[in-house]
């Protein structure tokens, strides 16, 4: 593979070819269908995130599926073609990680092998083919992880599940941005919409849980502009040190006009 393509898997979307460095400790993801290996796993995970609650690591780790969800969507696009994202191909590594000198807890998904998996050449049978690829990365490497959360932990598969369509949104808007080719983004187009229109049965859900209508909300820094709400709570307010997000639906609309005026009265007197 491309050095310039691991680096973009794993700088963008936290697929990694070659194992970490600072590892700090590593599973086989199909050993986290195991109920007591996923305790222990929670856990572990819990101080390394300043967790105050075992629930933080359960969201913490629903979120390890943002990345590669959003690396799909743009080697599907872009490449029209994909990896093996299948939990027997994945390993999880959790390791010490570097942004701006500042240290921090990431994982990245290590693929044990990096053959891609080609769309078929009949445009007919293009979209199913990758509407099928979609699902079977939600339906078997996400959803059996989280409902192994589930029954090892004290979250719900709702909960989890909710963690995911912000992420969704801010990848797939960031991806129109980027990108120049007017093909790719129509691919991108056509892709989102596949993901949103995804049988809800492949979640176990009775809607599909990726299918979110934002709400809005007055932006913190622009009265004129319109920001996202997060379709579910990170629980970032139950981290050592932490509070509810600007776009937390559990703040009080009081407490975002609050935060509103301050910042705003903040940045006019250093104006």
């Amino acid at each position: 593979m491309d050095e310039a393509i691991v680096a973009l898997l794993d700088d963008e979307f936290n697929l990694a070819v070659h194992d970490k460095e600072s590892i700090i400790f590593s599973c086989a993801a199909t050993d986290l269908l195991n109920e007591n290996i996923m305790k222990q796993v929670l856990h572990t995970y819990m101080p390394l995130v300043k967790g105050t609650d075992i629930s933080v690591a359960e969201v913490y780790m629903a979120g390890w599926f943002r990345g590669p969800m959003l690396g799909m969507l743009y080697m599907l696009s872009a490449w029209n073609k994909t990896l093996d994202l299948s939990l027997e191909n994945i390993v999880f590594q959790v390791h010490e990680a570097t942004y701006q000198d500042r240290k921090y807890v990431n994982c990245a998904l290590k693929l044990n092998h990096t053959d891609w998996v080609n769309a078929p050449d009949d445009e007919g049978e293009l979209e199913s083919w990758k509407a099928k690829k979609l699902g079977d990365y939600f339906a078997h490497t996400v959803r059996p992880i989280y409902e192994s959360i589930e029954r090892s932990g004290t979250l719900k598969s709702a909960m989890l599940w909710g963690q995911l369509p912000t992420s969704l949104a801010y990848g797939y808007d960031r991806l129109m941005a980027s990108v120049q080719c007017d093909s790719v983004k129509q691919k991108a187009e056509t892709n989102y919409k596949l993901v949103k229109e995804l049988d809800p049965a492949l979640f176990g859900r009775n809607k599909n849980p990726l299918a979110v209508k934002f709400h809005m909300t007055e932006s913190l820094q622009d009265p004129n502009k319109q920001v996202r709400m997060k379709s579910s709570c990170c629980l970032y307010y139950l981290v050592d040190s932490g509070y509810y997000c600007f776009t937390c639906p559990r703040l009080k609309e009081s407490e975002r006009e609050s935060r509103r005026e301050a910042y705003r009265m903040e940045n006019q007197a250093q104006s």
